[in-house]
């Protein structure tokens, strides 16, 4: 009699039969390896024959316990002609004339660690969910050694070249298809070899050793002065402490901008300007500096090799998809370039990047903008270059993350104007003061939008400025001329135009002119500026500065006596109801017809408001028309504009 338990194990060991049978296929095309498994990589290698130098090389260095028992690897074996190329394409005599070093960055890149047979390495290309994700999927690193790390070695498979054969041919200019490592080709026979710590790979082509990224760019004829840029920012550093508090004492390379492409753990995606590209781009703006590419202003090279960079790897497919959020949080421009393929010409191998070469040089947010324009005319504005790399007077002018700057026209002064003291030479305070002056003169707008200069208040961090004919007038009435009819500098977000003096400031945390200030100075709002006193807390708010502001349409007193309105009479509740009627939140200039249409009052009640200078005209809810006296008014923290009626 059959009991259930062996029906159970007749219909496991069919099943298990039936998967294996099934699976067969694939293990014998990725995982029939060689007969080899009781022999670890370097004994394979040294019964094989042909790689006797490779092998001669691993016991020179005394490596053959380490790399044949020590550890899992995937060895790339190159043959005994590959090695000998290799070593003559560097200049040796022969192999015994290589200096130790560079052997053991020969064996070590040869040397991946872990264990990926051809299949393996495949899956982890198909299984990835995204385009950016399969990218980054052919990304392994080599064996590394005390305090010197691996490189970063790409495999590519049948299904990459499926995929993205452009990619490979774009970044190596070599065709795309078999099974690659770099640029060196994996043999189509000689794969998968099975070794009892790890599996081997035959080479058909030599597999040469990436140099770093830094290194990469100094040894490309087309991109050495992107380099000597790089350079100007190098240095050496000491290593770690051990755990007994030993300091390794190499000297190991840095940069102190951007990235650190000296760091083979740090992968990184360079747009690098050709020397071509940078030659064009600052041609028109020699003339302004010292008529040599040498005097380009260190703030100009610092952002170009900031904006040259981008964190992480991307092929040129994933540049032009731009589905990686990535490029956006990396400062990338060209998340915003919709034709980042056509500017690419040529790339530069390298082991810890991908560099893409570019025959137009890709601006970086600050030559982007207006700042830009304060650096690249310094010989002019050499006060205001001083100001910017010392202060933060170009706040504000250059948004670095997403390109999208704040609207901007700067009103600056040329170095005669600006006179002496200068900058580096001030006293703290005056210098804060002259940094107060210089913001008053960055309008909150680009003028190109508004069809240029017209009589108008353009507002800045320290008060409105009035422009009318050729001159800008400050809170004060102090005013300066424009000197150019014509902008000294343009992009984007703005322009650059010069004065002749300096503008007066409004201090925002000034008490003594507060809006509440302002209305007890003037001798014909005395009734007014009572009746505020008298509206509970109204007169302290009156006289806060910083966060809140307000504009006040202030009656006269004649207007008050003309109306017959009893303010002593009235409650302190009628009081405040009454007043906030002439009160609206937050800072409004309104003569110069800029703004137009209906705000709140703080009873929530519409003032309508219309025209502009001689037409200006303010409206309350009943559609009452209310004549303006004496308007724009500013105070610390508000607008007064006198009325001659009451709503």
């Amino acid at each position: 009699m059959i009991t259930f338990q062996r029906l159970y194990g007749i219909f496991f060991s069919t099943l298990v039969c039936a998967i294996l049978w099934g699976c067969s296929k694939n293990i014998q095309d990725y995982y029939n390896p060689e007969s080899s498994l009781d022999k670890n990589i370097i004994e394979v290698l040294e019964e094989d024959g042909r790689f006797s130098s490779f092998v001669g090389i691993i016991d020179r260095l005394d490596l053959r316990s380490t790399l044949g028992e020590a550890a899992i690897y995937t060895c790339l074996a190159p043959l005994d002609e590959h090695v000998s190329a290799y070593f003559n394409a560097l200049d040796y005599a022969s192999i015994e004339a290589v200096p130790e070093e560079e052997l053991r960055k020969f064996v070590n890149y040869h040397f991946i660690n872990g264990m990926y047979y051809q299949y393996d390495i495949e899956q982890r290309y198909t299984n990835a969910t995204t385009a950016i994700g399969r990218s980054r999927a052919t990304q392994y690193r080599s064996r590394g050694e005390g305090n010197i790390p691996g490189k970063p070695v790409r495999f590519f498979t049948p299904y990459f070249f499926d995929t993205q054969a452009a990619d490979y041919e774009s970044f190596f200019g070599e065709s795309a298809d078999g099974f690659k490592v770099e640029n060196a080709r994996i043999s189509d026979t000689d794969r998968d070899i099975g070794a009892s710590n790890g599996v081997i790979h035959v080479l058909e082509t030599p597999l040469s050793v990436l140099p770093r990224t830094d290194i990469a760019l100094a040894n490309d004829p087309e991109t050495t002065l992107f380099s000597s840029w790089q350079e100007n920012h190098a240095a050496f550093v000491l290593g770690e402490k051990d755990e007994f508090g030993w300091v390794d004492t190499t000297l190991y390379k840095t940069y102190s901008v951007g990235r650190n492409l000296a760091d083979e753990n740090l992968q990184s995606t360079l747009l690098v300007p050709t020397n071509e590209a940078i030659m064009t781009y600052f041609e028109p703006y020699l003339p302004d500096l010292d008529n040599t590419i040498d005097s380009v202003p260190k703030h100009v090279m610092e952002s170009l090799i900031r904006a040259s960079q981008i964190p992480n790897l991307y092929y040129k497919s994933d540049l032009v998809s731009k589905e990686d959020g990535g490029l956006r949080e990396g400062r990338a421009y060209v998340y915003l370039m919709p034709d980042i393929a056509n500017v690419i010409s040529g790339s530069v191998l390298a082991s810890n990047s991908v560099i893409y070469k570019t025959d137009v040089l890709i601006e970086s947010p600050q030559m982007h903008s207006v700042e830009g324009g304060i650096y690249m005319k310094h010989k002019r504005y050499s006060q205001w270059y001083w100001m910017f790399d010392h202060t933060n007077l170009n706040a504000g002018l250059t948004n670095g993350l997403s390109f999208q700057h704040p609207k901007k026209t700067l009103l600056v002064q040329s170095d005669e104007v600006w006179g002496f003291p200068l900058a580096s030479d001030m006293l703290p305070e005056d210098r804060e003061y002259r940094y107060q002056t210089c913001r008053t003169g960055m309008l909150n707008i680009d003028v190109r939008e508004d069809g240029g200069f017209r009589k108008r208040f353009y507002p800045t961090d320290f008060g409105y400025v009035l422009y009318d004919d050729g001159r800008f007038y400050d809170y004060t009435g102090h005013s300066v001329a424009l000197l150019t009819s014509d902008p000294v500098w343009e992009r984007t977000n703005g322009t650059i135009y010069e004065i002749d003096g300096f503008l007066t400031p409004m201090d925002r945390l000034d008490v003594e002119q507060t809006i509440y200030a302002r209305l007890l100075a003037d001798p014909d709002l005395s009734q007014f500026t009572a009746a505020v006193a008298r509206a509970g807390n109204l007169a302290a708010e009156l006289q806060l500065t910083g966060f809140f502001t307000y504009t006040l349409f202030a009656p006269t007193d004649m207007a008050i006596d003309a109306s017959g309105v009893d303010l002593e009479g009235m409650s302190e509740t009628a009081l405040i109801q009454w007043v906030n009627r002439y009160i609206i939140q937050n800072r409004y200039i309104f003569s110069d017809g800029v703004f137009t249409g209906q705000l709140a009052n703080r009873n929530d009640e519409p003032i309508r408001i219309s025209g502009a200078w001689e037409t200006f005209n303010i409206s309350d809810a009943s559609g009452k028309s209310i004549p303006v006296g004496t308007d724009n008014t500013q105070g610390a923290n508000g607008v007064l504009h006198k009325i001659n009626q009451l709503f």
